[in-house]
């Protein structure tokens, strides 16, 4: 690396770390330094613990001279590696490196800012830690194999931090077509739904004898041998027989999936490098200039005002079109058929909490609907605070959106489980309804004060970007689990007292407080917004390079 090169890397060090000390200024960076600190305390207690564990595992293979069985190790650190990012992009700050190119970077350190950047997310942190501790297991048992488990778990390594950039830039890139954003949205429901089914699937072969499933099982060998973790393995096995030529064999076929991997990542990052700019916004003027032009009557919701009804259907028509937003509609559907694979368990004995139980998880899945209510506005948050409107009126309608979702799912619930199990009796029924009277004021309340204290804006271009801020998510884990603390207790002096009424009772005398805040902060919101109106614009109008 040349000294321009150098400068530059430190440079763009020098830049991020200032940024960093900058956003402390604010409040919403504040919050956020707190969050990543907790966060990052997980981090690393699951990074030495996981590190830990796996060691002693590869440990205890290797010294049994069953490095065979190393696949296994290899392939939870890479399926983790790959799916993690995915499944928990609320706990990741992905950053727009594609900003970068402004400046006068060469390509070679362009290329090299971006996996640097890619290095930083938990998945990478937690992956090098375990392929650490796998790399110190497997030559604590057998110092002899260092080479070789320097060379498997190096290349691992490698593999992965570029197979998860690849998979970034190019989600990345076809997020930035309408057309495949939707098809992306559709395949990734998909793929979370196959995820909840897994168990009830998997749990159909649990009555075969051991044998059987065995055998069932060993038909996928060959192909696990034949991916870059069964390889990796194979190099540290062939290795420890003695077969030097098949070690090294393994190794170059793992280096050439590292290839294979590395030639899609470069061709994506040059075009990028070379200004590709894709932009569907003069077809989709032309689209609109073809259309009927006519005026159409909006909605008018009834003892609601003009306002507040356009706003109240611009709310649903946004929910229609979001792939998060739909996801979230079908998951007490999905909830229901993964409570009907395991019908014969303890929920089956307890059907009563059943819906209450649901009703509790189509709350918590609108965490990032509630908690960002103006991140789908982006730049039309400037048409908000010019309108003749209040913000009380707005927040309002937007709540109420919001409320008429959690019904739809309730109701779609309350299907499920009649058809099912059984209809909710009436003290199942009213149970849930004092318990929502307590939690949606409350999480409405916290909601609209960190959509306004901490905004973000909704980038459907972006992967990642589709979620509320790290403090926003952080406390509203805190609410939900407050709300069904207090539910729990709520269940428990029922259960003390042989009378599930009083839980209801007890429910609604703590709803009645969480109402009045509610209605509190929502007469004040105004006030709050007009301060808060920089922060507002700033986050909400901030440009996306592409």
């Amino acid at each position: 690396m040349n000294s321009a090169a150098r400068e530059q890397l430190r440079a763009i060090t020098a830049l991020r770390w200032q940024l960093s000390v900058n956003s402390l200024r604010s409040v919403r960076g504040r919050l956020n330094l707190v969050s990543r600190g907790f966060a990052g305390l997980l981090v690393i207690g699951a990074g030495i613990g996981g590190g830990i564990a796996i060691g002693a595992a590869a440990w205890g293979i290797t010294a049994e001279h069953k490095q065979l069985w190393l696949a296994i190790p290899f392939w939870l650190i890479s399926i983790f590696w790959q799916l993690f990012p995915v499944m928990a992009s609320a706990f990741t700050q992905n950053v727009d490196t594609s900003a970068l190119l402004r400046f006068p970077m060469s390509y070679p350190t362009y290329f090299l800012v971006r996996l640097a950047y890619g290095a930083l997310d938990i998945a990478t942190a937690l992956g090098a830690c375990w392929s650490l501790g796998l790399f110190v297991g497997i030559c604590v048992a057998d110092i002899a194999l260092l080479p070789w488990a320097l060379l498997a778990v190096g290349g691992m390594v490698i593999f992965n931090l570029l197979l998860a950039r690849m998979v970034f830039v190019w989600i990345e890139h076809w997020l930035s077509l309408r057309r495949s954003r939707e098809v992306i949205s559709l395949i990734f429901v998909l793929l979370m739904v196959c995820f909840q089914l897994a168990g009830p699937v998997l749990g159909r072969y649990s009555h075969l004898p051991a044998m059987q499933r065995f055998h069932l099982l060993a038909r996928f060998i060959p192909l696990e041998r034949a991916l870059p973790p069964g390889l990796a393995a194979d190099v540290v096995e062939d290795a420890g027989r003695g077969r030097m030529s098949a070690a090294v064999f393994s190794f170059l076929a793992l280096i050439g999936y590292t290839g294979a991997v590395l030639l899609p990542l470069h061709l994506r990052l040059r075009k990028q490098y070379a200004g590709e700019i894709i932009s569907t916004g003069e077809a989709r003027q032309a689209r609109i200039r073809q259309q009927d032009t006519a005026m159409r009557r909006g909605w008018k919701l009834p003892l609601a005002s003009g306002p507040v009804s356009a706003i109240f259907e611009k709310e649903l028509h946004y929910f229609l079109r979001s792939g998060p937003m739909l996801f979230t509609m079908i998951m007490p559907v999905v909830m229901i058929i993964i409570l009907w694979g395991g019908r014969k368990g303890f929920l089956n004995q307890q059907a009563g909490f059943l819906f209450p139980i649901g009703a509790a998880y189509c709350l918590l899945v609108m965490n990032n609907i509630l908690y960002n209510s103006f991140g789908g506005d982006g730049g039309g948050i400037q048409f908000f605070l010019v309108s003749p409107i209040s913000f009380r009126k707005i927040m309002a309608a937007k709540n109420l959106a919001q409320l008429m979702v959690l019904a739809a799912e309730l109701f779609v619930l309350w299907l499920g489980v009649s058809f099912i199990y059984q209809k909710p009796n009436l003290n199942s029924l009213g149970l849930t309804f004092a318990w929502y009277l307590l939690a949606a004021p409350l999480n409405f309340s916290a909601g609209n004060l960190l959509s306004i204290y901490s905004p973000k804006r909704i980038d459907y271009s972006t992967f990642g970007r589709q979620r509320a801020s790290e403090s926003a998510i952080f406390v509203s884990l805190a609410v939900q689990l407050t709300g069904m603390g207090l539910g729990a207790l709520a269940i428990f002096i029922g259960y003390h007292y042989a009378n599930l009424w009083i839980s209801t009772l007890v429910l609604l005398a703590l709803g009645v407080p969480s109402v009045i805040v509610y209605l509190v902060l929502l007469a004040r919101i105004d006030r709050i917004a007009l301060n808060r109106r920089e922060t507002l614009t700033t986050e909400l109008c901030r440009v996306q390079a592409q």
